[in-house]
């Protein structure tokens, strides 16, 4: 058996490369299909060129491509044999290769995701603002001054710590809007990402991480997928309590603190002065970070919000996470983490790993918005919009409350209310609801250890009307239990 002749060009006489295809992949299939074994002697390629109605050339160059491939083998003078296979393990046999599977290692899993609830007619489960309240037209001439301006160059990706203009506007705003002050910013997708970033820097496997108890599951997701154990630390009336948080530093070595001051997820309620000094004084004496997630600072009704964690001169070790998508649309993945320069270089290489560059356009087109005054304009439209539509849920409510026993907390801000019915079951009460197309969050779904009575209500992409036909469905429902 000879060596195989020099590969001949796969370009026909007009310039395609097609001809030769076809016939290399019904030989191939041939091959595959056991009809030809291995040693056999192939047609010749005349007889091969009248079977598959192409020229002899054309054959002769499919031949050569499977013998590059090692399928075939050419003998000069002879033609072309089927290769034999390569050595291995011996095959399974044919009653074994059904169960054959071949399985990859994981090495973690962060479990299955929430169920999804698909179209309901009364999305009350999450707290998104509505998409109807924006100025379609601001944000259409945004994008539309972006890419007249920068032309073809407006769709290059923005860097890894996100469009320069967009970054110099943020961190504006976030010393405008929020006192908060930092020397760079990471422009991410949304809020999750820089919470996964976080987790996925600053924790490895074994390690502990705080969390308020209910919470926001989804960052509970982050920091098991980061191979981090959750503990809870319980929450009240005034916010995460700092007392069981310090019995549990004693206990046990906590990495890192998560809290969301502002509009607790799930029961809104908001971290007080007093706990916010207790809680960072404590976590700096025991050199314990604290990832704060501050998603909708902005609405809040009823006189200022507190400024965050980070605005304090004595929180260098507190690593602030934010989201845009709350205040613009859901739709607009857009958040930023916000800490010391030397940190952040690390969370960007780390971002370097999944993710390359942003959205430009998005980024570009968000910077002209903000710099031009329509974003900041918008933010106090939707906040008096928003205001308006906790007020109309807090009487529908309190209708209800004269009809099953009921317990709401009056929200200072957000865009849902947190409610209690100590008589029912609560996530049977949710099932049933939902059958009847609305959507909640029952309490349950967000507590580790801590039980829970409590249902939360958006009230932020409905009407009023929605709002008050959702509640009357829950009140039916649990008259029904």
């Amino acid at each position: 058996m000879g060596p195989s002749p020099k590969p001949r060009s796969a370009v026909s006489r007009d310039g395609r490369r097609t001809r030769w295809v076809p016939v290399a992949q019904a030989l191939r299939r041939a091959l595959a299909s056991g009809s030809r074994v291995a040693g056999e002697l192939l047609p010749s390629t005349r007889e091969l060129a009248s079977t598959y109605g192409v020229h002899r050339q054309t054959v002769m160059v499919a031949l050569d491509a499977l013998c590059a491939e090692g399928l075939l083998c050419a003998e000069p003078r002879r033609g072309y044999r089927v290769a034999p296979p390569e050595p291995g393990p011996p095959a399974p046999r044919h009653e074994e290769r059904s169960a054959t599977r071949y399985q990859f290692r994981v090495v973690r899993d962060p479990g299955p995701p929430p169920a999804a609830l698909g179209q309901v007619r009364y999305p009350l489960h999450a707290a998104t603002p509505d998409p109807a309240l924006l100025p379609l037209r601001e944000l259409r001439a945004s994008y539309a001054h972006v890419l007249a301006r920068r032309g073809t160059s407006a769709l290059h990706a923005a860097d890894v710590d996100g469009n320069p203009a967009l970054v110099r506007e943020l961190l504006a705003y976030l010393r405008r809007a929020r006192a908060v002050q930092f020397e760079r910013l990471l422009v991410t997708c949304g809020s999750q990402e820089g919470i996964a970033l976080a987790a996925h820097t600053l924790l490895g496997p074994g390690d502990v991480v705080a969390v308020e108890d209910p919470g926001y599951f989804p960052a509970w997701r982050a920091f098991r997928a980061a191979g981090a154990e959750v503990v809870p630390v319980p929450v009240d009336a005034r916010g995460l309590h700092v007392g069981a948080l310090e019995r549990l530093l004693r206990r046990r070595r906590v990495r890192l603190v998560y809290v969301t001051p502002n509009h607790q997820y799930p029961t809104t309620v908001t971290l007080s002065a007093p706990r916010r000094r207790a809680l960072l004084d404590l976590t700096l004496a025991h050199g314990v970070p604290i990832l704060e997630d501050d998603y909708d600072h902005e609405y809040h009704y009823r006189g200022e919000p507190q400024p965050p964690l980070a605005a304090s001169p004595s929180a260098p070790h507190v690593l602030y996470v934010a989201s845009l998508s709350k205040l613009v649309a859901p739709g607009v993945r857009v958040g930023m983490v916000c800490g010391s320069s030397e940190l952040l270089d690390v969370l960007a290489r780390q971002r370097q790993s999944s993710v390359r560059a942003g959205d430009g356009v998005t980024q570009a087109a968000l910077a002209d918005w903000i710099a031009e005054g329509g974003f900041e304009r918008h933010v106090r439209r939707a906040r008096r919009a928003y205001a308006e539509r906790r007020d109309a849920a807090l009487e529908s409510l309190a209708r209800a409350a004269r009809k099953v026993p009921l317990e709401v907390t009056p929200p200072d801000g957000g865009l849902a209310v947190w409610t209690l019915w100590p008589r029912h079951p609560i996530v049977e009460l949710a099932r049933r609801a939902l059958v009847r197309g609305v959507a909640v969050l029952p309490g349950p779904l967000a507590t580790l250890e801590a039980s829970s009575a409590g249902m939360r209500l958006a009230y932020g992409r409905v009407s009023p009307a929605q709002f008050s036909a959702a509640v009357s469905i829950l009140v039916d429902e649990a008259k029904r239990m």
